[in-house]
């Protein structure tokens, strides 16, 4: 059973009674049709106040006897498996495995858990198991995995993210599931650099077929940011915290309507900035073509361009390469009065650039059309920015990196 908080201590004798211990319920909320699509179960115990408190040290810590241990979580994974055929309504009840216990677990031995689903007549397809930790042998992990999987459950990675990377695991295991670490998640959801580790290891995710569970979500950005990580399922405090009994499947779906609705208007309206941001992107893009073909390529003073509005849109530079991609002029830098050359990138080629072989492709159409790359990070200044790709002749295209104007990734 997954912890949540340290357990504050307790009497001996209260620690020694494997009927003290319990599990809670944390709901997981499926974004598509917020309805509960499952809970996980965490390990609760009373204080000696009578407070009802994580268990976490129980399993942190080697502070009992693994037998003793071990038959304290099988109780809890018993009585939270009643629950779900009590409470269950046709959602899912994830329990979590530790590969360090996986180890102690004999070749031929009966998988615990599988015994419990048939003794108690559950439907295998309605339990989910979260590999929780990185500790512990891969192979054995995968030999218990698989037997999960052909007998019909469902496989979760736990923490995906955090630490060294755990691609090894997906490769390996082949989960159903991936739950992004929620400390890069909470730092993820500010932007920055952890937004783009965020992203990436989610877009990676969904590469491999998994569904993505984001949880620690206490507060509206950070459902929004779970949105922008292709999230299927959320959970956390902005719903509710662990409860004594599963919540009614229907109990959310007012709010996550209500919070989808504010994310779609906010990334409505901050998509409505970025289009008039690129069109007048555009639209000097073309005065600057139009002004290097009436010069005879050279930059002129007489150009219809003023360089105080390209650094008032975000322009970082623009200059101009061949159809192989290899760079025939200067980059010209933008600063805010003026138009500053620098020649140390002329013959460096940028044909591997994605928006490069999109422009190639579009070079037969009648109308004039600009290509926009995906935004990406800067090297030089660390921001955002996209480049913007115009023909400039048949030999010759123009090129324009540009700042983001608002940050459309992340809805704010």
């Amino acid at each position: 059973m997954k912890p949540e908080t340290a357990l504050p201590p307790t009497s001996s004798a209260r620690a020694a009674d494997p009927s003290t211990y319990f599990p809670c319920f944390q709901p997981i909320v499926e974004l598509e049709s917020g309805r509960v699509a499952g809970n996980e179960a965490l390990a609760r115990c009373l204080s000696a106040s009578g407070e009802v408190v994580s268990a976490a040290s129980l399993f942190a810590h080697d502070t009992q006897p693994d037998e003793w241990v071990r038959g304290v979580d099988r109780h809890l994974r018993h009585q939270a498996l009643q629950a779900q055929r009590q409470w269950g309504q046709g959602g899912f009840i994830a329990l979590n495995i530790s590969p360090a216990w996986v180890d102690k677990l004999g070749d031929a031995q009966v998988i615990p858990t599988l015994q419990m689903i048939e003794e108690l007549g559950l439907d295998p397809r309605q339990v989910v198991i979260e590999v929780t930790e990185r500790s512990g042998d891969l192979a054995n992990l995968q030999r218990l995995t698989r037997q999960y999987q052909r007998y019909g459950l469902r496989v979760a990675v736990d923490d995906y993210g955090s630490g060294a990377s755990q691609v090894d695991r997906i490769i390996a295991l082949e989960p159903d599931l991936i739950k992004l670490d929620m400390t890069l998640f909470k730092a993820a959801s500010s932007g920055g650099a952890a937004a783009d580790i965020a992203l990436a290891t989610t877009a990676m995710a969904m590469r491999a077929g998994c569904q993505i569970v984001c949880e620690g979500v206490e507060t509206a950005a950070e459902f929004d940011f779970a949105i922008e990580c292709g999230a299927d399922l959320v959970q956390g405090w902005l719903f509710d915290k662990a409860l004594r009994e599963p919540a009614d499947p229907a109990v959310y779906r007012q709010q996550v309507q209500a919070l989808k609705a504010q994310y779609l208007e906010r990334k409505s309206a901050s998509h409505h900035r970025a289009f008039r941001h690129q069109l007048a992107v555009e639209e000097q893009a073309r005065l600057i073509k139009d002004g290097w073909s009436n010069a005879g390529g050279a930059l002129a003073p007489q150009w219809s361009i003023s360089p105080r509005v390209l650094h008032q849109l975000g322009m970082l530079r623009f200059y101009w390469c061949d159809e192989q991609g290899t760079q025939t002029s200067p980059n010209y830098e933008l600063v805010p009065e003026a138009v500053v050359p620098e020649h140390c990138y002329v013959g460096s080629n940028w044909s591997h650039r994605p928006y490069f072989p999109r422009l190639m492709g579009i070079r037969d159409l009648p109308l004039e059309q600009m290509v926009v790359s995906e935004a990406y990070r800067d090297i030089r200044s660390g921001d955002m920015c996209k480049t913007y790709a115009l023909r400039q002749s048949d030999s010759a295209v123009l090129l324009l990196d540009v700042l983001v104007s608002d940050q459309v990734l992340f809805a704010r």
